[in-house]
């Protein structure tokens, strides 16, 4: 387990290993844990945003998407790069829901997102025992009724898969009504297809990530200038 310090917001990293044992703890414990992964997108964000920020900060845990993340808080060792890379803990995670014969739920913004969603956790564990899938494109009444369905399938564990404001919103208010011991986090950006990247989202990404290291260099040498 690491303290990182990326743009000002502080994250904790732990091994694949150390993040299984919080899993094993966190499906014994009564109240719901909170795990999100963590993009370059997001930490940008939430150096903008101190709603996000505080968002990020308060994740019972949280889980680097991009290697790049590790390198900007100088935590990249061998081990936890090719973790991050291969996305072990999605792998690890619903294996270990798959053996324990935990129940999923899961919930996105629409349709389609369910779709690509059920075929994301399915690739990864094809008897992954999933009781229910909803979408707040078909809520007919308020977020309550929403949430009170999930709660009547009984999951273990639920997988979101919002944008970052609704994911804010539907966090801030359901966060005590959701009965669930896992409520795991995904971000829209995150590569949840199969397929290879197209071009454009190749160019994306380049972006990004050009984007990220010139603010996280600029905030570190800014840094230095204010302590001399």
């Amino acid at each position: 387990m690491r303290k990182m310090q990326v743009l000002g917001i502080t994250l904790i990293d732990y091994t694949l290993r150390e993040s299984m044992r919080k899993v094993d703890e966190y499906l014994r414990d009564r109240t719901t844990k909170v795990i999100t992964y963590v993009t370059i997108k997001g930490v940008l964000n939430a150096n903008e945003n101190d709603q996000v920020k505080d968002f990020l900060e308060k994740m019972d845990m949280t889980v680097a998407a991009d290697t790049d993340i590790l390198r900007a808080a100088d935590v990249a060792t061998r081990n936890r790069v090719r973790e991050v890379e291969g996305n072990e803990f999605m792998d690890e995670f619903l294996r270990k829901l798959m053996r324990s014969r935990k129940s999923v739920c899961l919930l996105t913004e629409t349709n389609a997102q369910l779709l690509i969603l059920q075929e994301y956790v399915k690739s990864y564990q094809e008897k992954l025992n999933i009781v229910g899938g909803f979408t707040l494109e078909d809520l007919q009444t308020d977020e309550d009724f929403l949430v009170n369905e999930i709660n009547i399938k009984e999951p273990n564990v639920l997988i979101s898969l919002l944008s970052d404001t609704r994911r804010l919103d539907f966090f801030d208010e359901n966060q005590m009504k959701v009965n669930v011991n896992i409520w795991l986090m995904l971000k829209e950006e995150m590569s949840l297809s199969n397929k290879r990247r197209g071009i454009i989202s190749k160019l994306y990404q380049t972006i990004m990530k050009k984007i990220f290291f010139k603010r996280v260099n600029k905030y570190n040498n800014d840094s230095v200038e204010n302590k001399d």
